[in-house]
């Protein structure tokens, strides 16, 4: 399972359809800042307008793509994607035409290709990036006008120098944008499917980071790891740290003596330095992590209260009654003993899952958590690496950061809740 939470998150990314924005803010920031930005637009194969025609004496096929896209956004998309899947025996002429509402046109590509996947970044490509300067030089436009202000503005506005969005209703009648692939080949057994990426400034419900990752799905997948480091540690800590506390209070003498310098030692150790030097020396997994913060903490706290406690119930009169009837020690211990501490026990396990979730996001904010894992703590790690804060990507920090935050009141919550119920002093009537 951790291997298929971080295939699928790096595929989430980087990948050949480049159908996410890059450092998106979430759709509903809309709402606050009121105003109406591009949200990711993917045309999609089924919705080209395909024409195939077949050259039979030429041998040749030439296949034209034509996508229409409504376009009433107040922006111009952040990046303008084309993925291509050509299928042909020989190299084909490729060319791509953009048409904007109001009639006009240029020629944004025109080369040889091979059969196989093809991905355009319209704005960054070489190619297109000529085309477009010299459509510029031709129309007596500046040439300081990037790609996108070219292809969604008017061509009078380029000519002043002021690029003018156009947006489909505001030419009369009503025309949207186009985009028209078109392929020529030497071979009568070719075809291309397209998909356009027009990505917005906004995406989805937690926005996206620097590698084109919704971090949606970071949280999603980040939450079961969160809680299974949490709820592992606390559970086997708490219970073991009780059973040390219970057997030094019950036995007494010199194995009580033993259990509470060792616990002594155990608390006196410098927790988090011991954990970043061991991630630092053996690049532990977050399961190896978890067996050294078990180990680290078999004795604490817990300990000594439970050891308090075990002292108070070894006096009670039916701990007597069973010696008298000739009941062992570790019956005694582990029947009439520990039940009694089990509530106590228990409570304290859900106030520990907090600490444990701080603790993985702390060293993974560090750098030294798993690094195969899209756990909270390593968004968090990987926006402070970005420049997040600096640039005021405030959705990258904050919001798997108020989940760690969010995990750890619940948790707290339900701490409370529980001790009013099996703490008999807090009872309410």
């Amino acid at each position: 399972m951790p291997r298929f939470h971080q295939k699928m998150w790096l595929k989430s990314g980087m990948t050949r359809k480049l159908d996410k924005p890059r450092l998106a803010a979430p759709e509903w920031t809309t709402i606050f800042t009121g105003e109406n930005p591009l949200k990711t637009v993917i045309v999609k194969q089924q919705d080209f307008r395909k024409d195939v025609q077949k050259i039979a004496g030429l041998n040749a096929t030439r296949i034209e793509l034509r996508a229409r896209i409504t376009y009433n956004y107040y922006t111009i998309p952040s990046e303008l994607n084309l993925n291509l899947k050509i299928i042909s025996e020989t190299r084909s002429l490729l060319t791509l035409r953009w048409i904007r509402p109001d009639g006009s046109s240029l020629t944004l590509l025109r080369e040889a290709v091979e059969a196989g996947f093809k991905s355009i970044v319209t704005y960054r490509d070489r190619i297109v990036s000529e085309n477009v300067q010299t459509y510029l030089q031709k129309l007596g436009a500046p040439a300081t006008l990037s790609v996108g202000e070219v292809l969604f503005s008017s061509e009078s506005s380029l000519l002043k120098g002021t690029p003018t969005l156009i947006k489909s209703s505001d030419v009369k009648p009503s025309r949207p944008y186009e985009l028209v692939v078109e392929l020529v080949s030497d071979s009568m057994v070719s075809d291309v499917d397209a998909q356009l990426n027009l990505l917005g400034s906004v995406y989805g419900l937690c926005g996206t980071d620097n590698m084109r990752r919704d971090i949606f799905v970071g949280i999603v997948w980040g939450a079961p790891i969160a809680l299974a480091f949490g709820l592992v540690a606390a559970l086997v800590v708490t219970l073991v740290q009780a059973v040390f506390g219970a057997v030094s209070g019950f036995y007494g003498s010199k194995v009580d003596e033993i259990i509470q310098r060792v616990t002594d030692i155990y608390l006196v150790l410098p927790f988090l330095s011991l954990l970043i030097t061991i991630q630092f020396i053996y690049k532990t997994t977050i399961w190896t992590l978890l067996i050294a913060v078990i180990a680290l903490s078999l004795f604490g706290g817990v300990t000594k209260s439970v050891r308090s406690m075990a002292l108070q119930v070894r006096e009670e009169p039916y701990i007597e009654a069973a010696k008298s009837y000739g009941a062992s020690k570790p019956r005694i211990l582990f029947l009439y003993i520990l039940p009694r501490l089990l509530p106590y026990t228990f409570a304290n396990i859900t106030v520990s899952v907090p600490a444990y979730v701080f603790l993985e996001a702390s060293l993974s904010i560090l750098g030294l958590g798993d690094p195969a894992l899209p756990t909270w703590g390593k968004i968090v790690s990987e926006a402070f690496s970005g420049g997040a804060a600096y640039y005021g990507y405030w959705w990258w920090i904050l919001i798997p950061s108020m989940f760690i935050v969010l995990v750890s009141t619940a948790f707290a919550l339900l701490w409370y809740s529980l001790d009013k119920v099996l703490n008999p002093r807090l009872r309410e009537e």
